[in-house]
Protein backbone atom coordinates (compact mmCIF):
# COMPACT_ATOMS: atom_id res chain seq x y z
CA UNK A 1 0.00 0.00 0.00
CA UNK A 2 -2.14 3.17 -2.80
CA UNK A 3 -3.08 5.86 -0.15
CA UNK A 4 -3.53 9.52 0.41
CA UNK A 5 -1.78 12.14 2.34
CA UNK A 6 -2.98 15.64 2.82
CA UNK A 7 -6.06 17.12 4.33
CA UNK A 8 -7.46 17.04 0.81
CA UNK A 9 -7.10 14.26 -1.68
CA UNK A 10 -4.74 12.56 0.68
CA UNK A 11 -7.55 11.83 3.03
CA UNK A 12 -9.13 9.02 1.20
CA UNK A 13 -7.13 7.91 -1.70
CA UNK A 14 -4.57 6.08 0.31
CA UNK A 15 -6.80 4.44 2.81
CA UNK A 16 -7.84 1.60 0.50
CA UNK A 17 -4.72 -0.47 0.65
CA UNK A 18 -5.37 -3.48 -1.47
CA UNK A 19 -8.59 -4.39 -3.12
CA UNK A 20 -8.57 -7.67 -1.29
CA UNK A 21 -7.29 -6.19 1.93
CA UNK A 22 -10.02 -3.65 1.96
CA UNK A 23 -12.61 -6.38 1.96
CA UNK A 24 -11.41 -8.81 4.58
CA UNK A 25 -13.05 -8.84 7.97
CA UNK A 26 -13.15 -5.14 8.68
CA UNK A 27 -11.62 -4.06 5.36
CA UNK A 28 -8.29 -2.46 4.40
CA UNK A 29 -6.24 0.27 2.81
CA UNK A 30 -4.00 1.01 -0.15
CA UNK A 31 -1.87 2.94 -2.50
CA UNK A 32 -0.10 1.48 -1.39
CA UNK A 33 -1.58 -0.73 1.17
CA UNK A 34 -0.12 -3.22 3.70
CA UNK A 35 3.44 -3.64 2.79
CA UNK A 36 5.40 -6.28 4.52
CA UNK A 37 7.48 -9.28 3.91
CA UNK A 38 5.74 -12.59 4.23
CA UNK A 39 7.42 -15.20 6.37
CA UNK A 40 7.89 -18.78 5.34
CA UNK A 41 5.24 -21.17 6.53
CA UNK A 42 7.79 -23.07 8.57
CA UNK A 43 9.58 -20.16 10.21
CA UNK A 44 7.38 -17.09 9.93
CA UNK A 45 8.56 -14.64 12.52
CA UNK A 46 12.19 -15.48 13.00
CA UNK A 47 14.11 -15.23 9.75
CA UNK A 48 14.37 -12.33 7.31
CA UNK A 49 11.64 -13.24 4.80
CA UNK A 50 12.86 -11.00 2.00
CA UNK A 51 16.44 -12.14 1.78
CA UNK A 52 15.82 -13.57 -1.68
CA UNK A 53 13.16 -11.12 -2.83
CA UNK A 54 14.36 -9.72 -6.13
CA UNK A 55 12.81 -9.28 -9.55
CA UNK A 56 14.27 -8.20 -12.84
CA UNK A 57 12.15 -5.07 -12.95
CA UNK A 58 12.37 -4.32 -9.25
CA UNK A 59 15.47 -2.18 -9.17
CA UNK A 60 18.05 -0.60 -11.39
CA UNK A 61 20.40 0.06 -8.51
CA UNK A 62 22.79 -2.27 -6.73
CA UNK A 63 21.80 -3.54 -3.31
CA UNK A 64 25.27 -4.05 -1.96
CA UNK A 65 26.18 -3.06 1.56
CA UNK A 66 28.12 0.20 1.61
CA UNK A 67 30.96 0.67 4.04
CA UNK A 68 30.76 3.26 6.80
CA UNK A 69 31.76 6.82 5.88
CA UNK A 70 35.36 7.79 6.50
CA UNK A 71 36.43 11.05 8.16
CA UNK A 72 36.62 12.92 4.87
CA UNK A 73 33.16 11.76 3.78
CA UNK A 74 31.38 12.65 7.01
CA UNK A 75 27.75 13.39 6.19
CA UNK A 76 26.02 16.66 6.84
CA UNK A 77 22.70 14.84 7.05
CA UNK A 78 21.85 11.35 8.31
CA UNK A 79 18.50 9.76 7.43
CA UNK A 80 17.40 6.79 9.53
CA UNK A 81 15.26 4.31 7.59
CA UNK A 82 15.11 3.79 3.82
CA UNK A 83 11.39 3.43 3.32
CA UNK A 84 9.62 5.82 0.95
CA UNK A 85 9.80 8.70 3.45
CA UNK A 86 13.49 8.13 4.16
CA UNK A 87 14.38 7.74 0.49
CA UNK A 88 12.52 10.94 -0.32
CA UNK A 89 14.17 12.95 2.47
CA UNK A 90 17.61 11.67 1.44
CA UNK A 91 17.08 12.40 -2.27
CA UNK A 92 15.95 15.99 -1.70
CA UNK A 93 18.70 16.68 0.85
CA UNK A 94 21.38 15.27 -1.44
CA UNK A 95 20.19 17.15 -4.50
CA UNK A 96 20.16 20.32 -2.39
CA UNK A 97 23.91 19.97 -2.00
CA UNK A 98 23.97 18.36 1.45
CA UNK A 99 26.15 15.28 1.81
CA UNK A 100 23.62 12.69 2.95
CA UNK A 101 23.94 9.19 4.38
CA UNK A 102 20.88 6.95 4.36
CA UNK A 103 20.91 4.04 6.82
CA UNK A 104 18.71 0.95 6.49
CA UNK A 105 18.68 -2.12 8.74
CA UNK A 106 17.77 -4.55 5.93
CA UNK A 107 19.50 -5.57 2.73
CA UNK A 108 17.15 -3.58 0.50
CA UNK A 109 15.40 -0.25 0.52
CA UNK A 110 11.66 0.34 0.51
CA UNK A 111 10.56 -0.51 4.04
CA UNK A 112 6.89 -1.41 3.77
CA UNK A 113 7.01 -0.67 0.05
CA UNK A 114 8.26 -4.14 -0.79
CA UNK A 115 7.65 -7.47 -2.48
CA UNK A 116 9.15 -10.92 -2.11
CA UNK A 117 9.88 -14.18 -3.91
CA UNK A 118 8.81 -17.68 -2.95
CA UNK A 119 9.45 -20.78 -5.07
CA UNK A 120 9.32 -18.87 -8.33
CA UNK A 121 6.34 -16.68 -7.35
CA UNK A 122 6.56 -12.93 -6.80
CA UNK A 123 4.21 -11.36 -4.26
CA UNK A 124 3.34 -7.67 -4.28
CA UNK A 125 3.27 -6.35 -0.75
CA UNK A 126 2.31 -2.70 -1.02
CA UNK A 127 1.52 -0.85 -4.24
CA UNK A 128 -1.82 -2.04 -5.48
CA UNK A 129 -2.84 1.39 -6.69
CA UNK A 130 -0.84 4.59 -6.40
CA UNK A 131 -2.18 8.09 -5.88
CA UNK A 132 -0.18 10.42 -8.09
CA UNK A 133 0.47 7.90 -10.85
CA UNK A 134 -1.38 10.18 -13.29
CA UNK A 135 1.03 12.81 -14.75
CA UNK A 136 -1.73 15.43 -14.55
CA UNK A 137 -1.84 15.33 -10.75
CA UNK A 138 0.11 17.58 -8.40
CA UNK A 139 1.52 14.63 -6.49
CA UNK A 140 3.01 13.10 -9.62
CA UNK A 141 5.64 15.85 -9.53
CA UNK A 142 7.09 14.38 -6.32
CA UNK A 143 7.18 10.87 -7.75
CA UNK A 144 9.04 12.19 -10.78
CA UNK A 145 11.48 14.31 -8.77
CA UNK A 146 12.42 11.32 -6.63
CA UNK A 147 12.85 9.04 -9.63
CA UNK A 148 10.00 6.73 -8.64
CA UNK A 149 8.10 7.53 -11.85
CA UNK A 150 8.70 9.33 -15.12
CA UNK A 151 6.21 11.36 -17.13
CA UNK A 152 5.87 8.52 -19.65
CA UNK A 153 6.31 5.63 -17.21
CA UNK A 154 4.09 2.58 -17.88
CA UNK A 155 1.15 2.47 -15.47
CA UNK A 156 -1.62 -0.10 -15.51
CA UNK A 157 -5.25 0.95 -14.98
CA UNK A 158 -7.62 -2.02 -14.76
CA UNK A 159 -11.18 -1.12 -15.66
CA UNK A 160 -12.72 -3.02 -12.75
CA UNK A 161 -11.37 -1.96 -9.37
CA UNK A 162 -13.33 -4.37 -7.20
CA UNK A 163 -16.25 -6.78 -7.47
CA UNK A 164 -18.48 -8.96 -5.32
CA UNK A 165 -20.53 -12.07 -5.98
CA UNK A 166 -24.12 -12.17 -4.76
CA UNK A 167 -26.58 -14.98 -5.53
CA UNK A 168 -24.87 -15.76 -8.80
CA UNK A 169 -24.57 -12.08 -9.85
CA UNK A 170 -21.33 -10.14 -10.17
CA UNK A 171 -21.49 -6.52 -9.05
CA UNK A 172 -18.54 -4.48 -10.30
CA UNK A 173 -17.06 -1.32 -8.92
CA UNK A 174 -15.47 0.35 -11.93
CA UNK A 175 -13.01 3.17 -11.94
CA UNK A 176 -15.68 5.09 -13.87
CA UNK A 177 -18.18 6.02 -11.16
CA UNK A 178 -20.96 6.76 -13.66
CA UNK A 179 -20.67 3.29 -15.18
CA UNK A 180 -20.69 1.86 -11.67
CA UNK A 181 -23.87 3.77 -10.85
CA UNK A 182 -25.62 2.71 -14.09
CA UNK A 183 -24.98 -0.99 -13.53
CA UNK A 184 -25.73 -0.87 -9.82
CA UNK A 185 -28.99 0.99 -10.49
CA UNK A 186 -30.03 -1.67 -12.98
CA UNK A 187 -29.24 -4.35 -10.40
CA UNK A 188 -30.98 -2.52 -7.53
CA UNK A 189 -33.39 0.19 -8.76
CA UNK A 190 -34.31 1.03 -5.16
CA UNK A 191 -30.78 2.41 -4.73
CA UNK A 192 -30.88 4.77 -7.73
CA UNK A 193 -31.25 7.91 -5.63
CA UNK A 194 -28.36 6.97 -3.32
CA UNK A 195 -26.19 6.18 -6.35
CA UNK A 196 -27.03 9.50 -7.97
CA UNK A 197 -25.90 11.26 -4.80
CA UNK A 198 -22.73 9.18 -4.75
CA UNK A 199 -21.82 10.20 -8.30
CA UNK A 200 -22.37 13.85 -7.51
CA UNK A 201 -20.19 13.69 -4.40
CA UNK A 202 -17.41 11.82 -6.17
CA UNK A 203 -17.36 14.40 -8.95
CA UNK A 204 -17.21 17.18 -6.37
CA UNK A 205 -14.35 15.45 -4.56
CA UNK A 206 -12.37 15.22 -7.81
CA UNK A 207 -11.71 18.94 -7.41
CA UNK A 208 -9.41 18.19 -4.50
CA UNK A 209 -5.69 17.68 -5.05
CA UNK A 210 -2.83 17.63 -2.61
CA UNK A 211 -1.16 21.02 -3.11
CA UNK A 212 2.63 21.00 -3.31
CA UNK A 213 4.02 23.82 -1.18
CA UNK A 214 7.23 24.87 0.57
CA UNK A 215 7.63 25.51 4.29
CA UNK A 216 7.93 29.07 5.54
CA UNK A 217 11.36 30.67 5.65
CA UNK A 218 12.87 28.29 3.11
CA UNK A 219 15.35 29.34 0.45
CA UNK A 220 14.09 27.41 -2.55
CA UNK A 221 15.46 27.20 -6.08
CA UNK A 222 11.96 26.46 -7.35
CA UNK A 223 9.25 28.07 -5.25
CA UNK A 224 6.20 25.83 -4.97
CA UNK A 225 2.96 27.71 -4.80
CA UNK A 226 -0.43 26.25 -5.65
CA UNK A 227 -2.11 28.22 -8.40
CA UNK A 228 -5.05 30.38 -7.51
CA UNK A 229 -7.11 28.33 -9.94
CA UNK A 230 -6.28 25.10 -8.12
CA UNK A 231 -7.20 26.54 -4.73
CA UNK A 232 -10.39 28.21 -5.94
CA UNK A 233 -11.39 25.04 -7.73
CA UNK A 234 -11.24 23.11 -4.46
CA UNK A 235 -13.53 25.47 -2.54
CA UNK A 236 -16.82 23.77 -3.52
CA UNK A 237 -15.50 20.49 -2.09
CA UNK A 238 -14.73 21.86 1.37
CA UNK A 239 -18.30 21.63 2.77
CA UNK A 240 -18.50 18.08 1.46
CA UNK A 241 -15.27 17.18 3.22
CA UNK A 242 -16.49 18.65 6.48
CA UNK A 243 -19.76 16.74 6.31
CA UNK A 244 -18.26 13.40 5.32
CA UNK A 245 -15.62 13.69 8.00
CA UNK A 246 -18.31 13.47 10.68
CA UNK A 247 -19.76 10.12 9.62
CA UNK A 248 -18.31 6.65 9.21
CA UNK A 249 -18.15 4.78 5.94
CA UNK A 250 -20.44 2.17 7.49
CA UNK A 251 -23.09 4.78 8.33
CA UNK A 252 -22.71 6.46 4.95
CA UNK A 253 -23.33 3.18 3.11
CA UNK A 254 -26.31 2.36 5.31
CA UNK A 255 -28.33 4.52 2.88
CA UNK A 256 -27.93 1.77 0.27
CA UNK A 257 -30.65 -0.83 0.58
CA UNK A 258 -29.04 -3.78 -1.21
CA UNK A 259 -26.35 -5.54 0.85
CA UNK A 260 -24.33 -6.42 -2.26
CA UNK A 261 -23.95 -2.72 -3.10
CA UNK A 262 -22.79 -1.97 0.41
CA UNK A 263 -20.25 -4.78 0.07
CA UNK A 264 -18.96 -3.57 -3.28
CA UNK A 265 -18.55 -0.02 -2.02
CA UNK A 266 -16.80 -0.91 1.23
CA UNK A 267 -13.33 -0.40 -0.21
CA UNK A 268 -12.01 1.31 2.93
CA UNK A 269 -12.42 0.09 6.50
CA UNK A 270 -16.04 0.72 7.52
CA UNK A 271 -14.98 2.49 10.72
CA UNK A 272 -13.02 5.12 8.74
CA UNK A 273 -14.78 8.38 8.06
CA UNK A 274 -16.67 8.61 4.79
CA UNK A 275 -14.20 11.12 3.39
CA UNK A 276 -11.83 8.20 2.86
CA UNK A 277 -14.36 6.38 0.72
CA UNK A 278 -15.42 9.32 -1.44
CA UNK A 279 -11.89 10.53 -2.10
CA UNK A 280 -10.73 7.05 -2.97
CA UNK A 281 -13.52 6.79 -5.54
CA UNK A 282 -12.68 10.29 -6.79
CA UNK A 283 -9.04 9.30 -7.27
CA UNK A 284 -10.04 6.33 -9.39
CA UNK A 285 -12.71 8.21 -11.35
CA UNK A 286 -10.23 10.99 -12.08
CA UNK A 287 -7.88 8.65 -13.94
CA UNK A 288 -5.42 8.27 -11.08
CA UNK A 289 -4.56 5.35 -8.80
CA UNK A 290 -2.82 3.07 -11.28
CA UNK A 291 -0.28 0.29 -10.80
CA UNK A 292 3.25 1.39 -11.85
CA UNK A 293 5.35 -1.13 -13.72
CA UNK A 294 7.58 -3.09 -11.36
CA UNK A 295 5.31 -2.51 -8.38
CA UNK A 296 6.75 -1.78 -4.95
CA UNK A 297 10.27 -3.04 -5.52
CA UNK A 298 10.43 -1.19 -8.82
CA UNK A 299 9.52 2.13 -7.24
CA UNK A 300 11.88 1.69 -4.30
CA UNK A 301 14.70 0.55 -6.58
CA UNK A 302 14.33 3.54 -8.88
CA UNK A 303 14.42 5.88 -5.89
CA UNK A 304 17.57 4.16 -4.63
CA UNK A 305 19.18 4.63 -8.03
CA UNK A 306 18.22 8.31 -8.02
CA UNK A 307 19.81 8.83 -4.59
CA UNK A 308 23.03 7.03 -5.48
CA UNK A 309 23.35 8.79 -8.83
CA UNK A 310 23.18 12.08 -6.92
CA UNK A 311 26.20 10.93 -4.90
CA UNK A 312 24.39 9.94 -1.71
CA UNK A 313 25.76 7.17 0.50
CA UNK A 314 23.53 4.22 1.33
CA UNK A 315 24.34 1.92 4.25
CA UNK A 316 22.40 -1.34 4.09
CA UNK A 317 22.26 -3.98 6.80
CA UNK A 318 23.25 -1.39 9.41
CA UNK A 319 20.99 -0.68 12.34
CA UNK A 320 20.82 2.63 14.18
CA UNK A 321 20.86 1.93 17.90
CA UNK A 322 20.25 5.48 19.05
CA UNK A 323 20.21 9.11 18.00
CA UNK A 324 22.95 11.11 19.71
CA UNK A 325 21.79 14.27 21.47
CA UNK A 326 23.98 16.80 23.27
CA UNK A 327 22.74 20.05 24.77
CA UNK A 328 19.29 19.57 23.20
CA UNK A 329 20.89 19.22 19.76
CA UNK A 330 21.06 16.14 17.53
CA UNK A 331 24.71 15.41 16.70
CA UNK A 332 24.56 12.08 14.88
CA UNK A 333 23.77 8.41 15.44
CA UNK A 334 25.30 5.35 17.01
CA UNK A 335 25.21 2.20 14.88
CA UNK A 336 25.15 -1.44 15.87
CA UNK A 337 28.59 -2.39 17.07
CA UNK A 338 29.07 0.97 18.74
CA UNK A 339 30.22 2.91 15.67
CA UNK A 340 29.36 6.61 15.75
CA UNK A 341 28.47 8.81 12.79
CA UNK A 342 28.28 12.56 13.36
CA UNK A 343 26.16 14.96 11.31
CA UNK A 344 24.67 18.43 11.44
CA UNK A 345 21.10 17.14 11.10
CA UNK A 346 19.28 13.83 11.61
CA UNK A 347 16.02 12.78 9.96
CA UNK A 348 14.21 9.88 11.63
CA UNK A 349 12.11 8.11 9.01
CA UNK A 350 11.53 4.93 10.98
CA UNK A 351 7.89 4.62 12.05
CA UNK A 352 7.56 7.44 14.56
CA UNK A 353 6.04 5.66 17.54
CA UNK A 354 8.62 2.87 17.50
CA UNK A 355 11.49 5.30 16.89
CA UNK A 356 10.59 7.30 19.99
CA UNK A 357 10.63 4.11 22.05
CA UNK A 358 13.86 2.71 20.63
CA UNK A 359 16.23 5.43 19.42
CA UNK A 360 16.47 7.91 22.30
CA UNK A 361 17.78 7.89 25.82
CA UNK A 362 15.34 10.75 26.46
CA UNK A 363 12.87 11.17 23.55
CA UNK A 364 11.54 14.63 22.68
CA UNK A 365 8.38 15.58 24.55
CA UNK A 366 6.55 17.66 21.92
CA UNK A 367 2.75 17.53 22.13
CA UNK A 368 2.37 16.38 18.52
CA UNK A 369 4.63 13.40 19.15
CA UNK A 370 2.46 12.43 22.10
CA UNK A 371 -0.59 12.54 19.80
CA UNK A 372 1.17 10.27 17.32
CA UNK A 373 1.90 7.74 20.05
CA UNK A 374 -1.73 7.76 21.19
CA UNK A 375 -3.14 7.19 17.70
CA UNK A 376 -4.72 3.89 16.76
CA UNK A 377 -3.06 1.41 14.43
CA UNK A 378 -4.13 -0.04 11.10
CA UNK A 379 -2.70 -3.52 10.75
CA UNK A 380 -3.42 -6.77 8.98
CA UNK A 381 -2.45 -10.39 8.49
CA UNK A 382 -1.16 -10.60 4.92
CA UNK A 383 -1.50 -13.81 2.90
CA UNK A 384 0.66 -14.80 -0.09
CA UNK A 385 -0.49 -17.76 -2.17
CA UNK A 386 1.18 -19.50 -5.09
CA UNK A 387 -1.19 -21.79 -7.01
CA UNK A 388 -0.31 -24.30 -9.75
CA UNK A 389 -3.35 -23.25 -11.78
CA UNK A 390 -4.56 -20.18 -13.64
CA UNK A 391 -6.82 -18.19 -11.30
CA UNK A 392 -8.25 -15.01 -12.85
CA UNK A 393 -9.42 -11.94 -10.97
CA UNK A 394 -12.08 -13.17 -8.55
CA UNK A 395 -14.92 -11.28 -6.88
CA UNK A 396 -15.38 -11.30 -3.14
CA UNK A 397 -17.37 -14.39 -2.27
CA UNK A 398 -19.12 -15.91 0.74
CA UNK A 399 -17.16 -18.77 2.22
CA UNK A 400 -18.87 -22.14 2.59
CA UNK A 401 -16.89 -22.58 5.80
CA UNK A 402 -16.03 -19.33 7.65
CA UNK A 403 -12.42 -18.81 8.70
CA UNK A 404 -11.43 -18.24 12.28
CA UNK A 405 -8.71 -15.60 12.48
CA UNK A 406 -7.38 -14.28 15.79
CA UNK A 407 -10.62 -15.26 17.48
CA UNK A 408 -12.74 -13.52 14.82
CA UNK A 409 -14.93 -15.00 12.10
CA UNK A 410 -14.18 -14.22 8.47
CA UNK A 411 -17.18 -15.09 6.31
CA UNK A 412 -16.08 -13.67 2.95
CA UNK A 413 -12.86 -13.56 1.01
CA UNK A 414 -11.38 -11.64 -1.91
CA UNK A 415 -8.11 -12.18 -3.75
CA UNK A 416 -5.73 -10.03 -5.74
CA UNK A 417 -4.78 -12.10 -8.80
CA UNK A 418 -1.56 -11.46 -10.72
CA UNK A 419 -2.33 -13.99 -13.43
CA UNK A 420 -1.53 -11.65 -16.32
CA UNK A 421 1.40 -9.86 -14.65
CA UNK A 422 4.63 -10.96 -16.36
CA UNK A 423 7.17 -12.54 -14.03
CA UNK A 424 4.83 -13.04 -11.08
CA UNK A 425 4.44 -16.82 -11.39
CA UNK A 426 5.68 -19.82 -13.40
CA UNK A 427 3.81 -20.60 -16.61
CA UNK A 428 0.30 -21.88 -15.94
CA UNK A 429 0.44 -20.73 -12.31
CA UNK A 430 -0.88 -17.71 -10.39
CA UNK A 431 0.35 -15.48 -7.58
CA UNK A 432 -2.48 -14.42 -5.28
CA UNK A 433 -2.59 -12.14 -2.25
CA UNK A 434 -5.18 -11.13 0.29
CA UNK A 435 -5.26 -9.58 3.74
CA UNK A 436 -7.30 -10.14 6.86
CA UNK A 437 -7.76 -6.68 8.27
CA UNK A 438 -7.64 -5.66 11.88
CA UNK A 439 -5.21 -4.93 14.67
CA UNK A 440 -4.61 -8.48 15.96
CA UNK A 441 -1.16 -7.76 17.37
CA UNK A 442 -2.03 -8.79 20.93
CA UNK A 443 -3.46 -12.12 19.78
CA UNK A 444 -0.31 -13.02 17.86
CA UNK A 445 1.96 -11.68 20.59
CA UNK A 446 0.24 -13.90 23.16
CA UNK A 447 0.41 -16.87 20.80
CA UNK A 448 4.13 -16.38 20.46
CA UNK A 449 4.60 -16.02 24.23
CA UNK A 450 2.69 -19.26 24.77
CA UNK A 451 4.65 -21.14 22.12
CA UNK A 452 1.71 -21.63 19.73
CA UNK A 453 2.52 -18.96 17.15
CA UNK A 454 3.44 -21.48 14.45
CA UNK A 455 0.46 -23.62 15.33
CA UNK A 456 -1.97 -20.70 14.94
CA UNK A 457 -0.47 -19.77 11.58
CA UNK A 458 -0.66 -23.36 10.40
CA UNK A 459 -4.29 -23.58 11.48
CA UNK A 460 -5.11 -20.44 9.50
CA UNK A 461 -3.17 -21.75 6.49
CA UNK A 462 -5.16 -24.99 6.53
CA UNK A 463 -8.45 -23.07 6.60
CA UNK A 464 -7.36 -20.92 3.68
CA UNK A 465 -6.22 -23.96 1.74
CA UNK A 466 -9.63 -25.61 2.17
CA UNK A 467 -11.40 -22.42 1.08
CA UNK A 468 -9.30 -22.17 -2.08
CA UNK A 469 -9.76 -25.82 -2.95
CA UNK A 470 -13.52 -25.53 -2.51
CA UNK A 471 -13.75 -22.35 -4.57
CA UNK A 472 -11.50 -23.27 -7.47
CA UNK A 473 -11.67 -27.08 -7.52
CA UNK A 474 -8.01 -27.43 -6.57
CA UNK A 475 -6.23 -30.23 -4.82
CA UNK A 476 -4.09 -29.27 -1.80
CA UNK A 477 -0.98 -30.31 -3.73
CA UNK A 478 -1.61 -27.48 -6.21
CA UNK A 479 -1.05 -24.85 -3.53
CA UNK A 480 2.71 -24.43 -3.84
CA UNK A 481 3.04 -21.45 -1.47
CA UNK A 482 0.90 -20.26 1.41
CA UNK A 483 2.78 -17.73 3.55
CA UNK A 484 1.27 -15.72 6.38
CA UNK A 485 2.65 -12.42 7.65
CA UNK A 486 1.16 -11.26 10.96
CA UNK A 487 1.50 -7.84 12.60
CA UNK A 488 4.53 -9.30 14.38
CA UNK A 489 6.13 -9.90 10.99
CA UNK A 490 5.56 -6.28 10.04
CA UNK A 491 7.06 -5.15 13.34
CA UNK A 492 10.16 -7.28 12.91
CA UNK A 493 10.74 -6.46 9.26
CA UNK A 494 9.97 -2.73 9.26
CA UNK A 495 10.42 -1.69 12.88
CA UNK A 496 6.89 -0.25 12.92
CA UNK A 497 5.08 -0.06 16.23
CA UNK A 498 2.89 -3.17 16.52
CA UNK A 499 3.26 -3.63 12.76
CA UNK A 500 1.08 -0.62 11.93
CA UNK A 501 1.26 0.67 8.37
CA UNK A 502 -1.40 3.39 8.54
CA UNK A 503 -3.27 5.51 11.09
CA UNK A 504 -7.06 5.08 10.99
CA UNK A 505 -9.07 8.28 10.71
CA UNK A 506 -12.45 7.76 12.29
CA UNK A 507 -15.45 10.13 12.24
CA UNK A 508 -14.44 13.47 13.67
CA UNK A 509 -10.82 12.37 13.79
CA UNK A 510 -7.91 14.71 13.24
CA UNK A 511 -6.40 14.78 9.77
CA UNK A 512 -3.84 17.51 10.31
CA UNK A 513 -0.31 17.21 8.99
CA UNK A 514 2.38 17.38 11.66
CA UNK A 515 5.42 19.56 11.05
CA UNK A 516 8.15 17.01 11.76
CA UNK A 517 10.02 19.50 13.98
CA UNK A 518 10.64 18.90 17.66
CA UNK A 519 12.28 20.44 20.71
CA UNK A 520 15.65 18.90 19.83
CA UNK A 521 17.52 21.16 17.40
CA UNK A 522 18.63 19.48 14.18
CA UNK A 523 16.26 16.51 14.64
CA UNK A 524 13.38 16.01 12.24
CA UNK A 525 10.82 13.30 11.57
CA UNK A 526 9.20 11.91 8.42
CA UNK A 527 6.80 9.06 7.70
CA UNK A 528 3.19 8.04 7.41
CA UNK A 529 2.37 8.87 11.03
CA UNK A 530 2.87 12.58 10.31
CA UNK A 531 0.04 12.71 7.79
CA UNK A 532 -2.94 10.53 8.78
CA UNK A 533 -4.20 8.27 7.40
CA UNK A 534 -0.76 7.80 5.82
CA UNK A 535 0.21 5.63 2.90
CA UNK A 536 2.74 6.32 0.18
CA UNK A 537 1.63 9.89 -0.61
CA UNK A 538 2.02 10.71 3.07
CA UNK A 539 5.47 9.16 3.06
CA UNK A 540 6.74 11.07 0.02
CA UNK A 541 5.19 14.37 1.18
CA UNK A 542 6.62 14.20 4.70
CA UNK A 543 10.00 13.07 3.39
CA UNK A 544 10.14 16.18 1.21
CA UNK A 545 8.99 18.30 4.15
CA UNK A 546 11.79 16.88 6.34
CA UNK A 547 14.40 17.72 3.69
CA UNK A 548 13.09 21.29 3.58
CA UNK A 549 13.34 21.54 7.37
CA UNK A 550 16.95 20.35 7.14
CA UNK A 551 17.74 22.91 4.44
CA UNK A 552 16.23 25.73 6.47
CA UNK A 553 18.10 24.58 9.58
CA UNK A 554 21.44 24.47 7.71
CA UNK A 555 20.72 27.60 5.66
CA UNK A 556 20.95 25.63 2.40
CA UNK A 557 18.95 26.23 -0.75
CA UNK A 558 16.31 23.57 -1.32
CA UNK A 559 16.43 22.15 -4.84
Amino acid sequence: MDTDTTNTEAMGAQTAKTQAAEKQGASGSSASGPATSAPTASDPAASDPTASATTASATTASATTASAPTANTQPQVIVVGAGIAGLTAAIYAQRSGLATTLIEQHDKVGGMCTGWQRKGYHFEGAVHWLTGSNPNTELNRLWRETGALASDFPVRYDEVFFSVEHDGHIINLYRDIQRTAREMSAFSPADSAALKRLVKEVHTARRIQMPITNIKGLKAANPARPSAGLLLGMLPALPLMARLGKTSTRDYLAAFQHPALRQALTIVPPEYNATSLIFTLATLDGGDGGFPEGGSLGMAGRMQACFEQLGGQLLLKRKVQRVLVQNATATGVQLDGGETLLAAAVVVAQETHAALQQLFDAPPQDAWLEEVCQAKNSACTFISIGVEAEIPATPLWQLDEPLTHAGQKVEELALNSYLDYPGYAPSGCTALTTALMGDTYEFWQQARAEGRYEQEKQRLAEQLSRALCQRFGLSPSQIAVLDIATPLTYERYTGAWHGAWMTPVEPGGKMATYSGECEISGLFFAGHRLMPPGGMPGAVATGRQAAQLVCRHLDAEFV
